[in-house]
């Protein structure tokens, strides 16, 4: 399976750094599932018949916050997040130099794939400090023409983190995606396929595998991510064009793609970026080709005030700065306003195979009969 991809590009930790790993992937699962269970027992008393307090989120707020167990599994669960990053900062550190070469092998492996950066991509402000969950340097670190260390970082750490948060690891949120369009178009054969915000480039490379006559770009804006994300497909062997751009202004000609994708990006992203993303997506794609955006399925309107309150966490202390902009997000409507006609959307849950989840896909197709925005 692609989620368990083996390459090059992964370090090789000390027995010391896995068992401080080990330490510290079981204190982040412990920690999880003692604040859902601290969560499920405020919002039973919270949400009880007669309380005047229901339905009010600042009270939610309050409430939550005002246990003292809650408090302290909150401390732990940013211990943990923060011990994390240090146990594979410290496993790249040792095996940096053998990473940048790599990077300079990468050009010279006859594998078909390409890095484009450019200095000329409008970064936003707020991206240039932010430190989502926590990540060192956060994901635009760029120490340099050689340097990957935010890829290296943001892979590790997803793996890391995803356990830690007791999600399987049977599939990848790209084989997801490539299973539900497999059941939703099952004779869709794209020629050309592009991933916007592909981060180290993990879900990227599935796609080159699952359509191996396709031709497939993606698209970030941290150069770091892109150096790794290069790297280490190259490394696996897989032809993927990596491309320094911004989701709401995108450098292809309208029509130029039968499949646009992302994965976990909509999150990241402040509101009026998801619908640019929206638009791009419909003016990229060629009649008949599909969209399909992977994202959590976190609806705020689904949800009671506390375990609103509980979600705000990892805006507050965790770095996600779009957090509830996106718990707020309407795709649905969304795609609609980007010009996809109401029938041909379809926004669901989609559960991983091993059904510890599932996640939200926003799929729509361009009809012939669609008009361009």
């Amino acid at each position: 399976m692609a989620r368990n991809t083996q390459h090059e590009m992964l370090t090789s930790p000390s027995s010391r750094i896995r068992a401080r790993q080990r330490f510290v992937l079981a204190l982040k699962r412990n920690g999880e599932q003692l604040r859902r269970q601290l969560v499920e027992s405020v919002d039973t008393r919270f949400s009880a018949p007669g309380n005047d307090a229901e339905g009010n989120f600042q009270q939610a707020v309050s409430k939550l916050y005002s246990e003292d167990a809650y408090r302290a599994v909150c401390l732990v669960k940013r211990a943990g997040q923060e011990m994390m990053w240090n146990t594979i900062g410290d496993a790249i550190d040792v095996e940096l130099p053998r990473l940048k070469g790599l990077l300079e092998d990468a050009g010279k492996r006859d594998v078909g794939g390409s890095l484009n950066l450019r200095d000329d991509v409008s970064l936003p402000e707020e991206w240039t400090t932010a430190r989502v969950h926590l990540q060192p340097g956060g994901y635009l670190r760029d120490d340099g023409d050689q340097d990957v260390v935010a890829g290296a970082l943001y892979e590790e750490g997803g793996a890391l983190y995803s356990r830690g948060q007791g999600v399987g690891t049977k599939e990848s949120k790209a084989e997801c995606i490539i299973r539900f369009l497999k059941g939703w178009k099952p004779d869709f054969q794209p020629r050309r396929i592009l991933d916007i915000g592909c981060s180290a480039g993990a879900s990227s490379v599935p796609y080159a595998i699952a359509f191996p006559e396709a031709e497939v770009h993606a698209i970030d804006i941290g150069k770091g991510l892109l150096r790794y994300a290069h790297a280490r497909a190259q490394s696996i062997g897989v032809p993927v064009h990596f491309h320094e751009m911004n989701a709401e202004q995108i450098d292809f000609p309208d029509e130029s793609f039968d499949l646009v994708v992302s994965h976990n990006a909509m999150h990241e992203m402040a509101s009026f970026t998801q619908q640019a993303m929206f638009n791009e997506s419909f003016r990229l794609l060629r009649r008949g080709g599909v969209c399909i955006h992977q994202d959590l399925p976190l609806k705020f309107a689904e949800m009671s005030p506390v375990r609103q309150a509980d979600i705000m966490f990892d805006e507050w202390y965790n770095g996600e700065l779009h957090w509830s902009d996106y718990a707020g997000t309407d795709c649905q409507a969304g795609l609609e306003a980007a010009g996809f006609d109401q029938a041909n959307i379809d926004c669901k849950p989609f559960p991983l195979l091993d059904e510890t989840m599932s996640w939200l896909l926003a799929a729509a197709e361009k009809t012939v009969s669609d008009e361009m925005s």
